[in-house]
């Protein structure tokens, strides 16, 4: 699902629908070439965009990703983080910076001091993730330009 300004979400179409299907596919086409011509263990790194918990645990679960790239920064559903460290591996994570929805992040771009208001957003979710055990070497930071 779209996260950019003024985007329309399009209900007949789940965000699972649309992402789940071509992971599994990369997944597949990737192993048929690493066995047939690269000869090697080496695996891409991957990441998913996105605020849904099912789709991430689905990811998590078929092992189809690396690591979670979420725009709210494990707001929308703070039960996500879980995963983050599930089945002995930890996943990395991208939190990003924005100030409300698509429809209103237009409307939010007025700060006191832009630079300090995004360090202290962004330090106050990386301390949350650290304390419920997400290692601070796991943890990437995405400013948010264009997201207000």
């Amino acid at each position: 699902e779209s996260a950019a300004p003024f985007v329309i979400p399009n209900p007949k179409i789940s965000e699972r629908d649309l992402v789940v299907p071509v992971l599994q596919l990369f997944q597949k086409e990737w192993n048929d070439i690493k066995n047939k011509i690269v000869k090697c263990d080496a695996k891409p790194i991957i990441s998913i965009d996105t605020i849904n918990y099912n789709v991430f645990k689905e990811c998590v679960d078929n092992d189809l990703v690396d690591i979670l790239n979420d725009i709210s920064a494990c707001t929308n559903n703070p039960e996500i983080i879980k995963l983050l460290k599930k089945k002995n591996k930890f996943y990395s994570v991208v939190l990003m910076h924005k100030r409300g929805n698509p429809h209103t992040m237009d409307k939010l771009t007025n700060y006191d001091n832009l630079v300090y208001d995004i360090k202290n957003y962004l330090e106050q979710r990386l301390n949350f993730l650290v304390l419920n055990g997400i290692p601070r070497y796991r943890i990437l930071f995405d400013i948010g330009l264009g997201f207000a």
